[in-house]
């Protein structure tokens, strides 16, 4: 295995670690409190969760600026932080709220195979909505939508910098108590956008998500 692929390993294990932490710290606080028990009942005022997966670019080969440039697909560094408010009784299966997203891919010259001579830093912010189908259960399906700004950015590479409109779409399912939530979801991102010279590069992608949602509030 080259450095990069063992790199690129050892960045995945790294992350799934991380997974398999989020669901010892929710267990035990499952296990000590019950879940909500009347249908009805008004959900949390406001929830805040982190996350991180797996994020793939839908399109890893691309030109730009007269150049055809090959993306690692796979992405590093991936991490979400959420923050939603459930709307109230009447409602209760709608949330509105905002996400941060960011994660990495390398990249290098389709004509120079071998190592990655740069890296592309993707960051989006996102204001969504998601619908929850059983709001008073254990466990709570849901699907949503988002909309915002993508940017990417790679210092000295083609890009230099790259803004636009971004838009999400979002399925999942969380399992939850009174305070704590474990939460999975697939995630689809499209975004073309145009960096400073005008010239487009698609940041579209896809990605499995888990996170550990904390409730506050009535």
């Amino acid at each position: 295995m080259t450095s990069g692929g063992s790199r690129a390993h050892d960045l995945g294990m790294s992350r799934w670690y991380f997974v398999l932490l989020l669901v010892g710290m929710a267990l035990p606080a499952m296990g000590q409190s019950p879940p909500p028990k009347e249908r009805n009942a008004q959900p949390n005022a406001f929830v805040l969760t982190i996350k991180t997966g797996d994020v793939k670019l839908a399109d890893d080969s691309q030109t730009i600026g007269g150049n055809d440039w090959f993306f690692e697909r796979s992405a590093t560094d991936i991490a979400a932080i959420e923050g939603e408010t459930r709307l109230g009784r009447g409602a209760e299966n709608l949330s509105l709220g905002g996400e941060v997203l960011r994660y990495n891919n390398r990249f290098r010259l389709a004509s120079a195979p071998g190592a990655f001579a740069g890296t592309m830093y993707t960051r989006a912010f996102f204001a969504k909505s998601k619908y929850y189908f059983m709001p008073g259960s254990a466990w709570q399906p849901y699907a949503g939508a988002g909309f915002g700004v993508v940017q990417a950015f790679d210092y000295s590479g083609p890009l230099h910098s790259a803004e636009g409109t971004g838009y999400q779409g979002v399925v999942g399912m969380q399992l939850r108590t009174e305070r704590v939530g474990l939460r999975m979801e697939y995630l689809g991102l499209w975004a073309r956008i145009a960096d400073d010279e005008g010239r487009k590069i698609n940041l579209s992608s896809h990605g499995l998500f888990v996170g550990l949602s904390f409730f506050f509030g009535r």
